[in-house]
Parts: C-alpha cells; structure tokens; sequence
C-alpha cells in the first residue's frame, strides 16, 4: 500500500483540543474517581487528534489488542485472522468482556494506563467527549471513509457539543444488525399471505387474520423487551429515521414526548388488547419466544439478523423476512445498529496499525466473513454471498435496499446507557395496561434528559 500522510486544519485541531481539554475536564475527574486500580487519565489532546497519518504498516512487527463482548468473538477471531494474512508483520490479541457489562466497562478501559488499540463502543458521545477516543478524520481523509453511505457516517460522529451524526468521525464498524419481520410461510399461505405486507394497513390485516383463525399474529418474550422491536418499528414509521435518529443521537431539544410518539405506542397497546401477542408475553423471554416461533406457533417474529442462522436451522425454506412497511410517500426505515463500532482509544500507541485494520473492514473479504457470521457488513457493494433462498441472502438483500433509502435507524433503547431498562420495563406496563402511551413517553424522557444532564 502506498504511504499516505494527511496534515489537519489547524484551526479544526485548536477547536478538539477546546473539547477535549474544556469540556471533558469534569467527565473525567469522575471517571478517574470510579475506575478500577491502574486506571490513567485521559490522553492530551494532540493524541487524540492526529495531524500526521500514514498507510504504510512497513515490515517491522507491530502487536495490538483488540477489545469487544464476548458474543462477537468468533466474528472477531475471523477478521483478525484474515488481516494478519495481509499483513505478517501485525499481530491482534482479542481481549474480550461478557456481552451484558461490555458497554459499561469500555470507559474505565479506555481511560486505563494500557488501553486496547482498537475498541468497541457503544455510548459514543460519552467517551468522544471525554477525550478518549482518536479524532479519525485524518484516517478517514486518507482511506476515503467520506465516500461511505451517509446513513453509516452518522453513526461514527460526534460534533464538539457531544451530539452525533456530525462533526469528527470517531469510529468504523465491522457490519451492522438488521430488524424486520421473520415470517411462518406455512401459516403465511394459510391466512392468505402472498407476498410482504406494503402498507401498515396490509399488516394490520393480516395480523386480524391470524388471530381470527386462532394462530397467534405476533410472538415476542417480553420478559427481554421483545415488544420494543414491533414498538420501534412503528416509531420508526410514524417519526421517520431522521427524527428518530436526532433523538439517539442527543440533538439539543429533541424529544420523544410527541403526539405523533403516542399514536405508535397507542397501536402498540391496542395490538396487545386484541390478542396479537401471547397471552404470556410478559413472562417469556426471548430464547423462549425464539423457539415457540421455530416450532410454528405464531405468523410473525419481529427481530434481527442475529436470529438468523438459528431460524435458517430449525426452518429451513419455511421461514422469510422482510422490512417493516414504509409510510406512504416515505422511505424503508428500520433499526440497524453496528455490530461492533470500533474506535482506536487515544492511548493507543499504534494507531496507523489499528487504523489499517478499520479501512481492513470495508473490503470485500472482510464484508464476506461479516456476513457469513450473519451480520449486514459495513459499507457498501456487491452484496456478500449467501446461500441461494435462505433466510439470510433474503436479510443481506433487505439490507442492501436499507443502505439504498438511508433508512438505518438506531435503536432507541441504546440513545443512554440506562435507557434500555426503563423502555422495557415500561413496554412491560403498556402490554398490560398499567400505563399509557402518553406515561410510558414522559417517562422515558424524563430518564432520557436525567442521564443526558439536560
């Protein structure tokens, strides 16, 4: 590969090292305050904003750490193994923490005296604005990230107010989830089913059919917070991605609290009265529901690519997917987070190394090992080989049609680190009738604005 030096704006690197140094200042006294022994401060400001890059790994040998949750380890394993065959000299120890407390720990690692090279993350704006990531916009000038989907872009930036989808690119995923509808075929034809449903309507009636002829329309466990799936999903049609993502993403005054949020939530509570969900929503959960919807008890499972490779298992061709309708006159929309965003920690020592392993995760080999571990894979292309018919060449085909409306919408549960539990303990209450749209949406932003200290 060619050597590749970028210089930075001088003025755009005075204005990071403003954020890094002004703003951050109080985030990190209390990081420091509860990080585990051996945890350091934050890193000056000229690491974290890079003027001089270079694309030439050259043959000296150079070792890195690599750091993400123990779900994505084989993924992982795949990827390092097929860089180091490009690069001999470079060699990736995987690091790895439980799924459930990975996004928790990543601060105090990244803030730690030996932080990893390359690191997943999730809460973005939090550690950007706490000076321990590397501002990547030298890389991305180098390697042309600029040329990647918008819709993808957005969710690697984070401007100097702490609010993303602009501003400095701080990461690049490895490949992204995909949610839609996963679909019994057998009982699809049985309620007269010929095709994906176009319209909400077309849904809603379909969902009528199957509850009439005694299969149940919609299975989720939502002792897991399964029906925040079918809950985004109609948010998503009512706000649209951009609305919706400005809220994610922490845009000064967005709001969830809105009558057109309300509608959603309204259908939602609506659908469960009606009989849509199992009677035992509450006290399933999703491993649960995963297998009740194999074994042919409900016409739709509203979930992700990553119950992909299990359906295509204990189905076969009897299970299709599909996105959620579009509104009318509007674009597909769906949730499609990074399976692991990663960033290179400002501590790091070997960032041009790390960094090549990032540009790595665009190509075509890199998209295809993505893929076959049941991800949509970064970037765009040729969409990766899967096994003609399978559910999964039908979820790499809905993703390529995402990427094409710009329809890639974050997961609401994921906009603060405690927002998870509050959406699902309230979608828990809304099934059941102990609250109401209008409660459930205050409440959640409510905790929303707590975390964000608005």
């Amino acid at each position: 590969m060619t050597d590749h030096l970028v210089t930075q704006d001088p003025a755009r690197l005075a204005r990071t090292r403003l954020r890094a140094v002004g703003v951050g200042a109080a985030a990190l006294f209390a990081l420091a305050a509860c990080a585990p022994p051996g945890a350091g401060s934050a890193p000056a400001a000229s690491e974290a904003a890079p003027t001089e890059v270079s694309t030439d790994l050259g043959d000296e040998p150079v070792e890195l750490t690599l750091y993400d949750g123990a779900g994505l380890k084989a993924k992982d394993e795949a990827l390092i193994a097929a860089f180091e065959a490009k690069h001999p000299n470079v060699t990736i120890t995987g690091r790895y923490d439980p799924d459930d407390v990975q996004s928790q720990n990543a601060p105090r690692v990244l803030a730690s005296d030996d932080p990893p090279d390359i690191a997943r993350v999730i809460a973005l704006s939090d550690v950007a604005g706490d000076g321990l990531l590397t501002d990547l916009d030298a890389y991305a000038d180098a390697y042309g990230w600029d040329e990647l989907p918008e819709g993808q872009l957005a969710q690697y930036r984070v401007d100097e107010d702490g609010v993303r989808g602009e501003g400095s690119q701080y990461t690049l995923a490895d490949g992204f989830t995909v949610t839609g509808f996963y679909y019994n075929k057998d009982l699809a034809e049985k309620v007269g089913m010929s095709g994906p449903p176009q319209t909400m309507e077309e849904l809603e009636g379909l969902l009528a059919e199957a509850e009439d002829a005694g299969i149940v329309p919609i299975m989720a466990g939502n002792q897991t917070g399964q029906v925040m799936t079918s809950t985004q999903m109609l948010l998503n049609h009512a706000l649209g991605a951009e609305s919706l993502n400005e809220w994610v993403f922490h845009a000064p005054g967005a709001t969830i609290d809105t009558p057109e949020a309300a509608e959603a939530l309204t259908t939602i509570q609506d659908w469960a009265e009606a009989g849509y969900y199992p009677a035992d929503t509450n006290g399933t959960d999703a491993t649960a529901a995963l297998g009740r919807f194999a074994a042919g008890e409900a016409l739709f499972y509203p979930s992700g690519n990553w119950d992909a490779a299990a359906l295509d298992e204990q189905m076969g061709d009897n299970v299709g997917f599909f996105l959620p309708p579009a509104p009318e006159g509007g674009e597909q929309a769906t949730m499609s987070d990074p399976a692991s965003n990663f960033a290179i920690p400002a501590g790091s020592d070997a960032k041009d190394a790390a960094a090549a392993f990032l540009d790595f995760l665009r190509s075509e080999e890199a998209r295809q090992i993505v893929a076959d571990a049941g991800f949509a894979p970064s970037g765009e292309g040729e969409v990766p080989t899967t096994e003609q018919g399978s559910v999964r060449a039908q979820i790499q085909d809905a993703f390529a049609q995402l990427v094409e409306a710009d329809g890639q919408v974050q997961f609401v549960q994921n906009a603060t680190n405690g927002l998870t539990t509050t959406w699902n303990s309230e979608a828990q209450r809304l099934v059941d009738g102990a609250t109401t749209p209008e409660d459930m949406l205050d409440a959640v932003q409510a905790k929303y604005e707590d975390e964000l200290g608005r």
